[in-house]
């Protein structure tokens, strides 16, 4: 009876619950490629809990939680998420991400295989769900999440742990799940641009992620800023209020965003050169289908004699998976009952046990992310390229050596040969980011000697070349205290760039100022005792006729720009220099400051 009384409640409680359900709908949100702006997938944001009786999104399932109906209400959202979505038809080949709350995991009336069904009512396919995994829950058991985790893994269905590094488990669910994508918490992306160690947190999760065969997706971007960011230290995709704001209507959602191909054809710093360097390094292996019998992969190393070493493996809608190795299947091929073990276990669970998860990157990323990649394990057989996600070909450790020869070269050949500073490449590349943000804070100081010809004519080229050495090696210093870039423009002029809101403006000018004094302080020796006395030195001036100079000393431009795109140029800053500069020589400490 008690048995019978419970069912009976449970039933009335799903019952109040449907009827409350049918006030949920769902909006969408893009999810699209940060180099090119097509559109990876949407996501499914709940809408309509007001009018359900609820007071947030977390009410709603947290009280399906405490009635333990969370997982029949999970399956009717499901539903309605996939049935409203897939209206549309040039939407087939996209995915939906779809939360998944992990306390379903825990239900007693839990099953798999019902999503199967609502997806083949659509004409869909399981590589078209992305589920993800939130964690501002903690899971109750591991092992049976894990367990079922990979069940959907096998069904083919993608995995983005979502709110990374927000909630309870972080690196633990990372390992656990295995991933398809991984989803970087807003906190973590607002104004990241102004932020060092929110830069410097996420970059390394993107460094790990890559090493793990996971794409990465940063969540909110709201800014310009914000995207030229994560674009630089290299997340893969991105969503947010810039992009578009969720959607109800999939009549409005469109499969590229032209917004983000204006925004990196915007900058000046082209990767052109770096996507035709790629292209023309990396090896376009034939992939394998996550379905190859085992019989067909060794026929195929067979063939290969030695010279194949590893083949990607795609799912159906070509997105890379891993690698297979042939330095994985020797330990079966060499042993005596290697071939059957081998054969037995594909049969059983196919080849996804040999499967390596090998690092991915987008083929339009700066090389030196790849490289970055590749300095973390240099015992890599290869990374994988992808283009829009979708399997493109590998860069092996040869053609990654051959890369950083080639991009060595290219660094040394902009280093000024006396001061091996960076030239005025990198500079260019420093500004065409700065002037481009939407909002942002830099500091950007151009240094030029006083009285430097009179010098050289007095104490020849040879001590000119100290001098300048000299003063080199004091912005060095000050760029161990505190980061910023520092670049050789030419002859006696120098540059540095400071930026990040967390540099205060009143600091800046007093180093600069520290600067100017500890360069007139230094340069002293290199004059007579004479000289040093009499404060001053003569030479001819540019008349032909004998004149005084003063002791050498440095000016400073200061410029502070509050970016704001469309409103600067490299060459309308170079005429703010010029002018500059004579105002900077002409004052009593030797700096001129503009706010632009």
């Amino acid at each position: 009876m008690v048995l019978i009384r419970t069912d009976l409640k449970k039933i009335t409680s799903l019952q109040r619950w449907m009827d409350s359900s049918n006030h949920l709908h769902y909006a969408y949100q893009p999810i699209v490629n940060i180099h090119t702006g097509l559109t990876l997938g949407f996501e499914a944001l709940l809408r309509g809990y007001n009018e359900a009786g609820f007071k947030s999104i977390n009410d709603v399932f947290n009280s399906a939680y405490e009635e333990t109906v969370l997982y029949s209400l999970d399956l009717h959202l499901r539903e309605l998420a996939i049935k409203n979505f897939y209206q549309k038809k040039e939407f087939s080949d996209l995915k939906l991400f779809y939360n998944l709350d992990n306390r379903v995991l825990e239900m007693p009336d839990y099953l798999s295989g019902n999503t199967e069904k609502f997806l083949k009512a659509n004409g869909m396919h399981s590589t078209n769900i992305c589920f993800e995994i939130s964690e501002k829950h903690e899971f109750a058991n591991y092992q049976n999440t894990h367990r079922i985790l990979r069940d959907y893994k096998d069904q083919n269905y993608r995995i983005a742990i979502d709110d990374f590094g927000s909630g309870y488990s972080g690196l633990t669910l990372l390992y656990h799940s295995e991933p398809d994508f991984i989803k970087i918490d807003r906190f973590f992306i607002e104004n990241i641009n102004d932020d060092s160690r929110k830069k410097f947190f996420v970059a390394n999760v993107v460094n790990l992620a890559h090493m793990m065969g996971i794409s990465v997706i940063a969540e909110g971007i709201e800014t310009i800023g914000e995207f030229y960011v994560c674009r630089e230290i290299g997340c893969d995709y991105i969503q947010g209020y810039l992009i578009q704001r969720p959607e109800s209507n999939p009549g409005k959602l469109l499969l590229r965003y032209p917004l983000v191909e204006e925004l990196v054809n915007s900058q000046s710093r082209k990767t052109d050169g770096d996507k035709n360097l790629i292209k023309r390094e990396m090896k376009e292996v034939p992939s394998v289908s996550e379905k190859v019998s085992t019989e067909e992969i060794l026929e195929r190393f067979r063939k290969g004699q030695g010279t194949q070493c590893c083949f990607p493996v795609v799912n159906t809608s070509y997105e890379p998976l891993g690698l297979l190795r042939e330095s994985d299947l020797k330990k079966y091929v060499y042993s005596p009952y290697g071939i059957s073990i081998l054969q037995h276990q594909s049969a059983t669970n196919g080849i996804e046990s040999l499967i390596f998860r090998a690092p991915v990157m987008e083929i339009y990323n700066p090389i030196e992310k790849i490289l970055e990649l590749y300095s973390l394990n240099e015992d890599l057989d290869g990374v994988i390229i992808t283009e829009n996600g979708k399997y493109r070909g590998i860069l092996d450790s040869s053609a990654i050596l051959r890369i950083l020869s080639e991009k060595k070269i290219s660094i040394a050949q902009d280093q000024n040969p006396l001061t091996k500073l960076p030239g005025n490449t990198s500079i260019n590349n420093y500004l065409s980011g700065i002037i481009r943000e939407e909002v942002g804070f830099h500091i950007c100081v151009y240094f030029d000697f006083d009285n430097f010809k009179p010098f050289n004519d007095t104490y020849g080229f040879r001590q000119g070349d100290r001098i300048i050495r000299l003063f080199a090696d004091i912005l060095l210093e000050h760029r161990i205290v505190r980061k910023n870039f520092t670049g050789h423009i030419g002859g006696d002029d120098f540059f540095i760039g400071y930026s990040g809101r967390s540099n205060n403006r009143e600091d800046i000018l007093l180093e600069i100022k520290s600067i100017i004094d500890q360069f007139e302080a230094d340069v002293l020796p290199f004059y007579t005792k004479e000289h040093r006395e009499q404060g001053y030195i003569t030479a001819q001036n540019r008349h032909g006729g004998d004149a005084k100079f003063p002791l050498l000393s440095v000016s400073a431009a200061v410029i502070c720009i509050i970016s704001s795109v469309g409103e600067h140029s490299i060459d309308k800053l170079t005429e703010t220099i010029a002018s500059l500069k004579q105002k900077a020589k002409n004052s009593k400490d030797h700096m001129a400051f503009l706010d632009i």
